[in-house]
């Protein structure tokens, strides 16, 4: 390094303006085994110490990448890994000065270099062509989607936290924009570095767990391998914050990192748009819908339930009776008939009522209501 890139004025100027710089041998942190009971004596007989549970110490520890004899390391303010060129492995695009160089800008606008080598085969499956809706990779912590970009893909790192603790990496994802919901879909490709990957995610509000089992978390994906894929898929009613938190598995090392890649999207719920909403039940209060929904269900009437039902509610019910034959549809409607309201009432926002199907298939059926722009719609037929 000195007598290479460091032997370059430019660089050190770069160095010297952008990072506070400083090294440490390997040796001093533990990592060269056959030194370790040797300097342990002389810190002892010397009466000197070297804190290695210090943040700085424990970030360089996380960042040695294995078998690697030295490593340039970049560190934010925080103690955040944002670069890793291992001493060997200088190779294009970082080969020489001009690639350290790269090496250093790089880190700085957040591209994680020396970590991205480590997705790069297996990589995350991209759209055919090129779409406004997908953004470049990003390291940011916040990812927001909209309709206009339901798509955005993210890049970071995570930690092996030990057997029974938590250290997550975060990423805050907005779907605020979709009012009516949908289905929140974040495919992850782990790299190919030792540690495997833990993926939880948690309502927005949640304060994440720092050791156990992470009870509140709404969905997970454990233990991905090194090179593997995990999906993660979870459907809301409504726009809201997510936090999904990625950590090494507890299986793993403590203390080793490694990458992964989130492709994160949102499929909206098909709430309203498919088709119009039929005047006759707009604005009308719940029990006026549930009763024409009961009737219309007694005929299998599609014509009249269509409109009252939000689009995944509406693939259930055309799934359930689409292609029936008509003298099956006679029986059935005949035995519709018979159906009686068991009960009904307000649950928060929403209205639910069973109703109960003379020899049907299951004898009882639930239904439940909500408000989309001021009416009342069925989203869930069970």
């Amino acid at each position: 390094m000195r007598a290479g890139v460091l032997s370059d004025d430019q660089i050190i100027e770069f160095l010297n303006e952008n990072f506070i710089n400083t090294w440490v041998p390997n040796s001093e942190l533990g990592r060269v085994r056959s030194l370790q009971e040797p300097i342990a004596k002389r810190r002892e007989r010397e009466s000197k110490t070297f804190d290695t549970t210090h943040a700085l110490a424990q970030a360089i520890m996380k960042g040695w990448k294995k078998y690697s004899p030295a490593d340039s390391l970049v560190l934010s303010t925080e103690f955040e890994l944002m670069g890793r060129l291992p001493v060997n492995e200088r190779i294009s695009p970082y080969n020489g000065a001009n690639g350290y160089l790269l090496f250093l800008t790089e880190a700085l606008d957040g591209k994680l270099p020396g970590f991205r080598e480590e997705t790069a085969k297996p990589s995350l499956e991209s759209d055919s062509e090129s779409s406004p809706e997908l953004d470049a990779m990003s390291k940011d912590s916040k990812v927001k989607l909209t309709r206009e970009i339901p798509k955005r893909e993210v890049l970071n790192i995570f930690r092996a936290p030990g057997n029974g603790l938590q250290d997550y990496t975060v990423i805050e994802i907005d779907t605020t924009a979709f009012k009516s919901g949908g289905m929140l879909t974040i495919d992850i490709l782990v790299g190919n570095a030792e540690p495997m990957g833990s993926f939880d995610l948690y309502d927005g509000d949640t304060e994440l767990p720092r050791q156990g089992m992470p009870h509140e978390a709404l969905t997970s994906v454990w233990d991905v391998p090194p090179g593997k894929r995990g999906t993660i898929k979870y459907r809301f009613d409504e726009g809201k914050v997510f936090k999904l938190g990625a950590t090494g598995s507890w299986f793993s090392q403590k203390g080793s990192t490694n990458a992964f890649w989130a492709k994160i999207s949102v499929e909206p719920n098909q709430a309203l748009e498919a088709k119009e909403v039929s005047s006759a039940h707009l604005g009308q209060p719940a029990e006026d819908v549930m009763n024409a929904f009961v009737e219309a269900f007694k005929k299998l009437d599609a014509e009249i339930i269509d409109p009252m039902l939000t689009g995944d509610a509406r693939e259930t019910f055309e799934g359930d009776f689409e292609g029936m034959p008509e003298d099956v549809r006679t029986q059935i409607s005949q035995m519709l008939s018979q159906i009686q309201i068991l009960s009904s009432e307000y649950v928060g926002d929403e209205f639910h009522f069973r109703l109960r199907v003379p020899a049907g298939a299951p004898p009882e059926v639930s239904v439940k209501m909500r408000k989309v722009e001021g009416s009342w719609f069925i989203y869930e037929v069970e």
